[in-house]
């Protein structure tokens, strides 16, 4: 079975990921590129009586850098309080950590227990800043004693939810999670957005925004 289970000390990771972005405007093209860096601190608060646990994810160091300019990170000492089911789920959570979310340090389990080659599904609804329902195929890769190999993928092809913009979302992740800790240990990522919005009347143009992200959560302690 994967759950996740309270600690007693913090748990303290490290994030790094890498990016590139092209804006396109007919044919102005811009690229960006930006590399982060942060210490997440997630600290047990509580458990409460029905097995959920409260939990508390925060920044507690890093920076950005843009194009060669370094940058205090966006969500530097800003945090999320937050109620996390053992399978994952997350009914409740508030803060002022906007400029980070919880579900992309967690992910939902199966409530039946896995074995190598077990599969399931969970599916992310659409949002007002991101107004797209995605939904990740997680399976489980291999088993080695209490750490556990799950390969995610998410596939979105030319989604368009709203008329005129067109949605393209591809991505892979490796997580490896420890099942008698309970707890998350490393969650590689690559992801790729395409955003694309149609010529209308506002404007003769099209316009695009591609991004690539490769992204390594890690456990420290």
């Amino acid at each position: 079975m994967l759950r996740y289970k309270p600690r007693l000390q913090e748990a303290m990771y490290t994030y790094y990921s890498k990016s590139e972005s092209l804006f396109t405007n007919g044919k102005y093209q811009k690229l960006v590129s930006s590399n982060s860096q942060a210490y997440v601190g997630m600290r047990t608060l509580e458990t409460l009586e029905n097995g959920h646990i409260v939990q508390r994810a925060g920044v507690h160091a890093g920076n950005v850098q843009m194009n060669d300019q370094v940058y205090s990170h966006p969500a530097l000492g800003r945090y999320i309080d937050y109620v996390l089911t053992p399978s994952g789920g997350l009914p409740k959570a508030i803060g002022n950590g906007n400029q980070f979310q919880v579900k992309d340090l967690q992910l939902v389990f199966p409530e039946e227990a896995v074995s190598v080659g077990t599969t399931w599904t969970v599916t992310n609804p659409s949002t007002l800043a991101f107004p797209v329902e995605t939904k990740t195929e997680y399976e489980v890769s291999s088993i080695l004693g209490s750490l556990v190999i799950i390969n995610a993928k998410v596939n979105v092809d030319k989604a368009q939810p709203i008329a005129g913009l067109e949605f393209t979302i591809k991505g892979s992740s490796q997580i490896i999670f420890n099942a008698d800790e309970g707890l998350l240990i490393r969650n590689e990522s690559n992801q790729y957005l395409e955003v694309r919005r149609k010529p209308g009347k506002r404007s003769s143009e099209e316009r695009s925004t591609k991004m690539n992200v490769n992204s390594i959560l890690e456990l420290q302690f």
